[in-house]
């Protein structure tokens, strides 16, 4: 601490005028020789000189504070002065004088020292009486290393022993008291500094007079009350023992009944401290806030007309420390030893003063002191009796203490009961007024067990707006308020308060502005569990469930809310989003939710946004006991957006992906809440099942959901089962069949039942969502295979309805019950065994029928395709064979091409392929521009032009006269696409052989020039031949080719065949203006036209 503010030069000199006159009236006698007896005429020019000190400069207004802190310092001087052992003794001064100037620099209280004369002990203790300082005179005592301590505190108690008057008791007993509830926390600054001063004059006084034998080397470190800090240490060094001896000689002259009332009190709770050490019993907060709120309505009368200012806060202070001090965990302890002789010292007194208290209580006019004093003594006695059943079990005192203590506790009891009508307190109204101003003080400055009264006070709606502290004390300190059960309840207040008319709506509102900024504040576990409580005490519509004005208020800021994140380009941070959403939702959760979806749904991008928020809130999933169909309030909003909000394409799959986003797992936030948000059961239960089974006409969106659900990762949840289990498995499985046998229905225009129809872009979908299905139902049944027995043979039997080609694809459920079935035609080009294959005479497949059938496996998976490959008959030797087996498996493919998926024709495009490497399928080709044909190896590219051929010919057969009216315009585009896409996947392969052959090779340059004239050729064919507007596909694939053409014309810089070049491009344009389209004929024109 800095000189400057210990040492005031104006205030000093108050204090030295005040000790050269009280020298001045003890002469021929000394201040060092003062006796008690003097200090009624030696003392006044001192106290009255302090006092000033303490009054501050006329005509200022000096706090409580300034005057204790003056208090403080003046006392700290004072006892310095004592404790210096070269301030009194003449031999060091002499020597000391020498070294002033260092002592100048080093020592704190050397100026006030010089100005103090030489004084004793006496004045010290007397002036601690006339000020009333006996906090002050403990605070600075707690600084003292063990041994001076106990030193002083022996002075203390011999001095009061001395001529004992009532003041010397007063003072005694307030001494004891500010002793007992001496915080052991950290010292203030002057208390610290004293400390220290004090240190360094006993480690000089351990030099000077080292060859004293009356003096003791003092540890400096040695604590104010050795029982607890030092365990070692003697109880000779024990404070609490120097007090209860103290009033064991004094109590025969304790004379009022409010001392005696005051002493039993203090011995009563030095006793329970020093029984309970460790202070493990305590108030509950609400009984700790009535109780402080009592024992100031009974030491200040006027407490309640008293503003929430410095001066009751100090109040509040004050009883708190009275309060809490036999609880607090503290070193002023009597040691074990000395318990007996305490119980019977109170035991004793107790039985003497007992009757006197009672009698002379009643005679009291002053009905504020009695109550107060009756009020600590019975408060301390109620709680001794509390815990004596503790110490009649323990081992702490001997058996026949414990007998003094049984009767002292059947006698205080019947005291305890005459004494409690004696106490005069003021009605509830007027206690419960004090206990929220009380509250608001705790708050406001945060005191002992400030986060225990938040609690109490979102827990007592009687508060709520009673007077404007209220909602000021909220704002103020909004920080201390964030925990999840006081948010819970500020917001049942908030609920109560915003349908109430008597209330300002204004400052309704501006609470619930306090609250969601409480929430916003809490860590995100805790806004999940604050959500969770709103969700389980309101349900989905929350705080705004009975409408009014929080409806209001809630639909301004939602709509702010996602406006705001809707419309920012880049959310800066995930976190303020979540919060932004989780304000709304504590209001409104189910509307909130509404909205995110109906969003996540139509606001392009905005689902990966969503979805990362509602990852955070898991709570937002919470499963409503009171929804009769058990799912949860998201599930219910999602299935709400699929009804309301998918109306275009994008919508839809935007949702979709939003849906698949939240089956994904999150971050682990708390064990207890639900991840991922939708579990993949939850979801094929709710989306997908009502409508697959249901005979919905729309079934892509749950194909699609389900499609995705069963390639989420498989997370063990405990059970060892698979998640499909809870969803029907085997009736899945059988609406899905049902669903691909209608598959045959794609191109029936005429078919009764429109919504009977599944499209043929369906179709692939369907079969992968099938195929998967399958495998996980063959997962299940391969833990247990006995239990599905008859699960199995239900489905088998309810699939005998469907095509045959549908019963293949339930082949890997079926397993060694059932054998393949297929076609009896089958068997006539392919070798099977009877072991796994049964044949089936279908009417449908009459002779010549077996390619068909043959081709039918093929694209039904590529297992099967891989077995058709393996066991078909033919004998490649055969030239006639193998030219019956080509033109059959024409006539088959131009059969199948129709009701092919895209996966089904990919499997058959590489099917043309191996029968092409293999030299089982003939497929004769003529080349165009012949009359230009270079000298040229097609050897590389033979199979290419082989399978583009065999297109143009099964386009031939299609488009002829008598299959004009086979398929519908839809149809035409689907085959279309199909033969686009073959015709990109052969320029592809062109592509790769030529990259294969050497770039530089010029001769390979030039032959795949040529194979890209045929194939442009053939696609330019084809879509003369379709019926129009049906070959868009082709069209783009034509475009393709011309600028492969262009590419490789353009590598090939030789000057030479120019006039093959020419030809070319005239032999191009020559084709493309076969071209029905304008459009399309106009613009290939124009590319064929600025090829080099």
């Amino acid at each position: 601490m800095e000189w400057g503010s210990w040492v005031c030069c104006e205030k000093m000199a108050v204090l030295h005028g005040g000790f050269l006159l009280a020298q001045k009236r003890s002469e021929p006698a000394k201040l060092l020789e003062m006796k008690k007896s003097d200090w009624a005429t030696l003392g006044k020019p001192i106290v009255n000189a302090v006092r000033e000190i303490c009054a501050g400069e006329a005509g200022v207004v000096q706090g409580p504070g300034e005057t204790r802190l003056w208090q403080k310092k003046v006392l700290a001087y004072v006892w310095a002065k004592l404790l210096n052992p070269t301030s009194n003794e003449p031999n060091v001064k002499e020597k000391v004088d020498t070294e002033s100037d260092q002592r100048w620099k080093e020592d704190l209280f050397f100026p006030a020292e010089s100005m103090i004369p030489d004084i004793n002990h006496t004045v010290l203790f007397e002036l601690v009486k006339s000020l009333g300082a006996s906090e002050v005179f403990v605070e600075l005592l707690s600084a003292l290393p063990a041994g001076t301590c106990h030193l002083e505190v022996t002075r203390f108690v011999d001095h009061v022993l001395d001529g004992t008057t009532d003041e010397d008791v007063a003072t005694f007993l307030d001494v004891w008291w500010e002793a007992l509830k001496l915080y052991e926390g950290p010292r203030d600054e002057i208390v610290r500094t004293f400390g220290d001063e004090v240190k360094k004059y006993l480690a000089r006084a351990s030099d000077v007079f080292c060859r004293s034998s009356k003096r003791i080397r003092l540890d400096p470190d040695v604590s104010l009350f050795p029982s607890i800090s030092s365990p070692g240490s003697s109880s000779n060094l024990s404070i609490p023992c120097l007090f209860l001896h103290g009033l064991r000689k004094m109590k025969a002259r304790v004379t009022p009944y409010d001392y005696k009332c005051s002493a039993i009190t203090k011995l009563t709770d030095t006793l329970r401290k020093s029984l309970l050490s460790d202070g493990a019993i305590e108030h509950s907060a609400e009984v700790y806030l009535q109780k402080l709120s009592e024992l100031i309505v009974l030491g200040n009368p006027k407490a309640q007309t008293l503003p929430v200012a410095e001066n009751f806060v100090r109040i509040v202070k004050n009883a708190e420390r009275e309060l809490g001090a036999p609880y607090q965990k503290s070193a002023f302890q009597l040691p074990q030893g000395e318990l007996a002789q305490g119980i019977e010292l109170l035991a004793e007194i107790f039985r003497s003063w007992a009757p006197e208290i009672q009698t002379e209580s009643k005679k009291d006019t002053n009905i504020e002191r009695r109550s107060l004093a009756l009020y600590r003594t019975v408060e301390s006695l109620k709680c001794l009796n509390q815990v004596s059943p503790l110490i009649q079990n323990g081992d702490m005192i001997p058996q026949n203490t414990k007998e003094i203590l049984s009767d002292f506790i059947l006698s205080s009891c019947s005291f305890v009961r005459k004494c409690d009508s004696y106490v005069s307190l003021d009605d509830a109204a007027t206690v419960d007024k004090v206990k929220m101003s009380v509250a608001f003080a705790i708050i406001n400055n945060r005191m002992e067990r400030h986060a225990e009264v938040c609690e109490i006070f979102a827990s007592t709606p009687g508060w709520a707006f009673a007077e404007s502290g209220w909602l000021n004390c909220l704002e103020r300190n909004g920080e201390v308020f964030r925990s999840t059960d006081v948010v819970l309840k500020l917001a049942g207040i908030l609920k109560d308060r915003s349908s109430c008319t008597a209330t300002a709506q204004s400052e309704v509102k501006r609470f619930k502005n306090v609250v969601l900024d409480c929430l916003s504040a809490l860590p995100l576990l805790d806004k999940n569990k604050a959500l969770l409580g709103v969700l389980h005490a309101y349900g989905g519509q929350g705080l705004c469930r009975d409408g009014g004005a929080m409806k209001e208020w809630f639909e301004e800021e939602v709509n702010m809310v996602f406006n705001c994140i809707t419309q920012s380009e880049t959310v800066n941070s995930i976190d303020k989003a979540v919060t932004a959403v989780v304000r709304v939702a504590f209001l409104n959760p189910e509307t909130t939710l509404q909205k995110m979806c109906h969003l996540a749904a139509v606001n392009l991008g905005a689902h990966r946004l969503f979805s990362q928020i509602l990852k955070n809130l898991p709570a937002l999933s919470h499963e409503d006991d009171r929804s009769s169909e058990g799912i949860n309030i998201l599930a219910v909003c999602l299935l709400e957006t699929t009804v309301d909000s998918l109306a275009t394409a994008k919508a839809e799959n935007q949702f979709l992906e939003f849906l698949t986003s939240l089956m994904e797992p999150g971050e682990m936030i708390d064990p207890e809440l639900p991840r991922p948000l939708l579990q993949p059961a939850q979801v094929v239960k709710i989306f997908v099942l009502p409508y697959l089974t249901g005979g919905d006409s729309n079934i892509v969106f749950p194909l699609k959901l389900l499609n995705r659900a069963l390639k989420m990762p498989v997370t063990d949840d405990g059970t060892k089962e698979h998640w499909l289990l809870a969803c029907c498995p085997f009736p899945l499985v059988f609406a899905l069949s049902q669903l691909l046998d209608r598959c045959i229905l794609c191109w029936e225009e005429d078919s009764a039942d429109m919504s009977t129809r599944v499209s043929i872009e369906t179709k692939s979908l369907l079969t992968q969502t099938l195929e998967m299905v399958c495998d996980a139902v063959e997962q299940i049944i391969s833990v247990n295979p006995e239990t599905w027995s008859t699960s199995v043979h239900w489905l088998y039997r309810k699939a005998e309805q469907l095509d045959w080609t549908v019963r293949l694809c339930l082949k890997s459920i079926f397993g060694g019950h059932f054998k393949f079935e297929v076609p009896a035609t089958l068997f006539e080009v392919c070798d099977l065994s009877d072991d796994g294959w049964s044949p089936l005479n279908l009417p449908q497949y009459g002779p010549g029928t077996g390619l068909l059938a043959w081709m039918e496996c093929c694209s039904a998976s590529t297992h099967m395709m891989d077995q058709m490959l393996s066991h078909l008959i033919i004998d490649s030797k055969n030239v006639e064979e193998v030219n019956m087996f080509s033109k059959g498996f024409l006539v088959a493919l131009i059969q199948l091409l129709p009701w092919c998926s895209s996966s089904e024709w990919k499997r058959l495009n590489h099917i043309v392929r191996s029968l092409l490497q293999r030299e089982l399928l003939h497929v004769p080709f003529t080349l165009e521009y012949v009359h230009y044909l270079p000298l040229l190896n097609l050897q590389p590219f033979a199979h290419h032009l082989q399978f583009s051929q065999l297109l143009l010919r099964a386009f031939q057969l299609i488009c002829s006269h008598g299959c004009s009216d086979w398929l519908p315009p839809a149809g035409w585009t689907h085959v279309a696409r199909q033969c686009a896409s073959s015709m990109s996947d052969i320029l592809e392969s062109v592509k790769c052989k030529l990259k294969g052959l050497g770039a530089q090779n010029l001769d390979a340059n030039q032959e795949a020039l040529f194979v890209i004239m045929q194939l442009f050729c053939h696609v330019i064919h084809i879509m003369v031949m379709m019926p129009p507007g049906t070959s868009d596909s082709l069209y783009y694939v034509s475009l393709e080719l011309l600028s492969q053409y262009e590419t490789l014309m353009s590598a090939n810089t030789s000057t030479s065949g120019l006039l093959n070049k020419a030809n070319e491009k005239h032999f191009l344009h020559s084709i493309a203006e076969n071209l029905v389209s304008e459009e399309q004929r106009s613009i290939l024109l124009q590319k064929i036209s600025k090829i080099c």
